[in-house]
């Protein structure tokens, strides 16, 4: 039959269950919070960086793709917020479904490949400024951004089409109980995602930092600046990105150690739904970290938005007035922490 079943306290899948509303107030609050603060923070940001691009003639692609990423995920929490309000029903069709998943999940994984992008720009703009000048091309950047969409796009559908059974008029995109096959497939996935990227981010780091202190014609003023951008990417990915691949790694390997997974998935499955929703901050934390960072992006911010004028006045003293401004640049962006 096509018709929608009704949301019932639990969905069966073979022989395993698991409440169907015990997410139903979490997930939904946490997307809601998200949506609602999420969405102006992000046009907030996209507009500062149309300012910015009108004023000063330039772009930063890897940051403008980044939030183009959070603003495609916050997109499609209404329709996560009623699916999870709903008890795990989905209301909207199997086509919807695939599509509002891809997005979800491509604009999620493919915002941690930007952060990198992001942490290589300064690292090659400090560590190799000669080379560097010389390959300034504002087209490579784009195409590293569109391959970067397309390829995550590609891995994503076929992980879809992979692992989540299309006989189901209910749910979308959940696997319960996954299998052993699925479980494989997940943990090359999650390492591809957190563990190789979380290695290359400290090395970024730790060699930014080594190159940047031989650096004499830059003040201390702005070295503390690109350390911190570096040390809140780190951070957020850290704090956002971990707890859902740490959860889902324990899942995944107890799925393949565990003769018979069952219970094991229905006992951790609400902790596994928190680390979904804790995957949402990201869309708020990005353009936070921008906008605060950018001295440049609140002042020209604030000539739109003169209230800002008094944040720009606390940030002056809280990092100190730069010596002189920063030559350093990269090929996406002007990158002058002034």
């Amino acid at each position: 039959s096509d018709a929608t079943p009704m949301p019932s306290d639990y969905l069966e899948a073979n022989r395993c269950s698991y409440s169907s509303l015990s997410d139903s107030i979490f997930l939904p609050g946490m997307y809601g919070f998200v949506f609602i603060t999420g969405l102006p923070l992000i046009c907030f940001a996209l507009h500062g960086l149309y300012r910015l691009m009108k004023s000063e003639n330039t772009l930063p692609i890897y940051v403008f793709n980044l939030l183009i990423s959070d603003l495609v995920q916050i997109c499609t929490l209404p329709f996560w917020i009623v699916y999870y309000r709903n008890g795990h029903v989905w209301r909207f069709g199997r086509v919807l479904c695939s599509l509002i998943g891809c997005m979800f999940f491509v604009s999620l994984f493919v915002s941690i490949f930007f952060m990198c992008c992001i942490t290589l720009e300064r690292y090659l703009a400090i560590s190799h400024p000669v080379w560097f000048r010389n390959q300034r091309q504002l087209w490579k950047s784009w195409i590293v951004c569109l391959a970067l969409w397309g390829l995550v796009s590609l891995f994503t559908s076929g992980a879809f089409y992979f692992g989540f059974e299309e006989d189901q008029n209910i749910r979308c995109m959940e696997n319960y109980p996954a299998q052993k096959k699925f479980a494989i497939f997940q943990l090359i996935a999650m390492t591809t995602t957190f563990v190789l990227p979380f290695i290359f981010l400290l090395f970024m780091y730790q060699a930014t930092g080594r190159n940047m202190r031989k650096v004499m014609l830059m003040s201390d003023e702005e070295k503390k600046r690109i350390t911190s951008l570096l040390s809140l990417i780190i951070i957020i990915f850290t704090a956002v990105f971990g707890p859902y691949h740490i959860i889902y790694y324990v899942k995944y390997i107890g799925i393949l150690i565990l003769q018979d997974s069952c219970n094991f998935q229905s006992s951790i499955f609400i902790y596994c739904q928190i680390a979904l929703g804790w995957l949402s901050l990201n869309s708020i934390l990005d353009p936070i970290m921008y906008i605060f960072l950018r001295k440049d992006f609140i002042r020209i911010l604030s000539k739109t938005f003169p209230f800002l004028q008094h944040f720009d006045c606390w940030r002056r003293r809280a990092y100190g007035q730069a010596a002189h401004k920063s030559s350093i640049s990269t090929p996406s962006e002007s990158v002058q922490f002034r």
